[in-house]
């Protein structure tokens, strides 16, 4: 997992070889997938959940790769 962009509720990460935006509304913390520039592509949410912060849900990634 590789961080391409992260500001305080929002990341771009590149995740075997796909993109993917992780969202923190301070209420819950939501994966989305996503293009190369960060343009969320599907508003089906592929990970995350409530009470979660978007450090957690990043971390989250490695356990995966």
């Amino acid at each position: 997992m590789r961080i391409i962009n992260k500001t305080t509720h929002r990341a771009l990460v590149l995740f075997k070889g796909k993109y993917y935006v992780v969202s923190d509304n301070c209420s819950e913390t939501l994966v989305f997938p996503s293009d190369s520039s960060g343009s969320i592509i599907d508003y089906c949410e592929v990970g995350g959940g409530r009470g979660l912060s978007l450090d957690e849900v990043l971390e989250d990634f490695y356990v995966w790769d």
